[in-house]
């Protein structure tokens, strides 16, 4: 990349490719370029970015094994993974800056047991300026640098539990920027029983985003259980009514873990590519 806030970072995985890294606001932020990068080349937008290539920064000591899934795609995407805000004088920030700000805003009290069971005091939410920040300047700023054609579905939004709620909510608040939204065991658990619907009814219809939503059966994913389906029934009696719209999977005898994610993420970015104007 020439502009200078900008510096490559080495990785032993990579083949025809560059991670290259900055600061923005406060999160650091990886992208990785494909050699053959084209103005059509797709762009996946992943949260949790220091889960994604480097195992010795992951929160549990395994990555989402980006690199190795992409490699071999013949229509290799530009990942672009933002680490989250690093303030530690705010335990749990991250709880604040993934819940959908919109939602909770309007009803605090839908963050139901979340807080109190996480041991966190309510804070400030900084959804929405984490999402203008991703939609509005690092976006943008990879596009003029690569000559991308940004085309809403050619960019998909991705991530896992946290990650995988404020996927659907960055969907919601830039329908014109994501075609696509994957969200892995999505954090469904609890909050206020109204809360997934109010979630979902901020999705746009007038082009609606494909959507993927999944989860496991153990430990923490055992909690999605009848949470996920209730998602999947609202999304097809509102309007996701085929498969190209909508995935809802149950992945038997996975947890809720970086492992089982990156074991699944060809599957879901396959899925997603498939959709994909060439």
């Amino acid at each position: 990349m020439s502009k200078s806030a900008w510096h490559e970072l080495s990785h032993a995985g990579l083949v025809d490719a560059k991670i290259f890294s900055r600061t923005e606001s406060g999160h650091r932020v990886d992208v990785y370029v494909p050699d053959d990068v084209s103005s059509h080349t797709p762009m996946l937008v992943m949260h949790d970015g220091k889960n994604l290539f480097w195992p010795e920064h992951s929160t549990m000591g395994s990555t989402w094994e980006v690199i190795d899934v992409v490699q071999g795609m013949p229509n290799r995407p530009i990942v672009l993974g933002v680490w989250g805000l690093i303030d530690d004088s705010v335990p749990g920030i991250r709880y604040f800056e993934l819940a959908p700000q919109r939602v909770l805003d309007a009803q605090p009290d839908f963050w139901g047991s979340l807080l109190d069971l996480a041991q966190i005091k309510p804070h400030d939410l900084l959804g929405d300026a984490y999402h203008d920040m991703i939609a509005n300047v690092l976006i943008p700023e990879i596009a003029a640098e690569f000559g991308l054609e940004l085309e809403r579905n050619r960019t998909a939004i991705c991530g896992s539990s946290m990650g995988g709620l404020t996927s659907l909510y960055g969907a919601s608040r830039y329908p014109d920027v994501y075609g696509t939204v994957l969200s892995l065991s999505t954090h469904w658990a609890y909050w206020a029983p109204e809360f997934i619907d109010r979630v979902l009814d901020l999705l746009p219809v007038h082009p609606r985003p494909r959507v993927w939503i999944d989860r496991g059966t153990e430990e923490l994913d055992a909690l999605y259980e009848g949470l996920h389906e209730r998602a999947a029934d609202w999304l097809r009696l509102n309007g996701w009514d085929s498969p190209e719209l909508l995935q809802a999977r149950v992945y038997e005898g996975t947890n809720h873990s970086e492992v089982v994610w990156s074991q699944r993420l060809a599957e879901v970015i396959e899925w997603w590519l498939h959709g994909v104007p060439a």
